[in-house]
């Protein structure tokens, strides 16, 4: 397997990574695709993706944020789930850096949501208690309250405010 940076919509990867990313977040959690080959160029942003048998297995899109990496999406092919890749993965990318690492999930409500909480709980993540409202991805949504965890601490009042500035002046689209 090896990791490849996706650094525009031209990539040859990037339609695998699209077609992952469509199926894996609704459309209220997931950027459209003009603004995700945008966001391609910021050099705070880095979409990586892990291939193998001249396929994408999955993808991380993360934010450097000074103090710590914002995991804005991640997901593995449906095909490859199970199998232990996102553990593997996710163990992989953290140890590239010493800075903490912060992602949203859904508030859990069902199995699903259960799972996945438990999957970054098994990889080291922990629950933060602060309030997270994400700013909309599209004109005319709504804020989507989210759930904030993070590796390995909690993050810091401090770190979450300067994190929650740069999330709604920079990362994401404004209207």
């Amino acid at each position: 397997m090896e990791v490849i940076r996706i650094r525009s919509g031209k990539d040859s990867f990037f339609p695998a990574f699209w077609e992952i990313y469509e199926q894996a977040f609704p459309l209220c959690e997931r950027r459209d695709l003009g603004e995700q080959v945008r966001v391609l160029g910021d050099e705070a942003y880095a979409l990586e993706a892990w291939t193998g048998d001249g396929g994408v297995i999955g993808f991380i899109g993360w934010w450097d944020c000074g103090d710590l990496r914002y995991v804005e999406h991640y997901a593995i092919h449906p095909s490859c789930r199970s199998h232990g890749y996102g553990s593997r993965f996710l163990k992989e990318w953290i140890s590239q850096s010493a800075l903490p690492v912060l992602l949203e999930i859904e508030p859990v409500t069902d199995g699903l949501t259960l799972g996945r909480q438990r999957f970054y709980h098994k990889s080291g993540f922990v629950d933060n208690t602060v309030r997270h409202l994400q700013p909309p991805y599209h004109e005319g949504d709504a804020p989507l309250e989210l759930w904030l965890m993070s590796y390995p601490d909690t993050v810091p009042a401090d770190a979450y405010e300067r994190f929650y500035s740069k999330l709604k002046m920079e990362i994401m689209p404004q209207f």
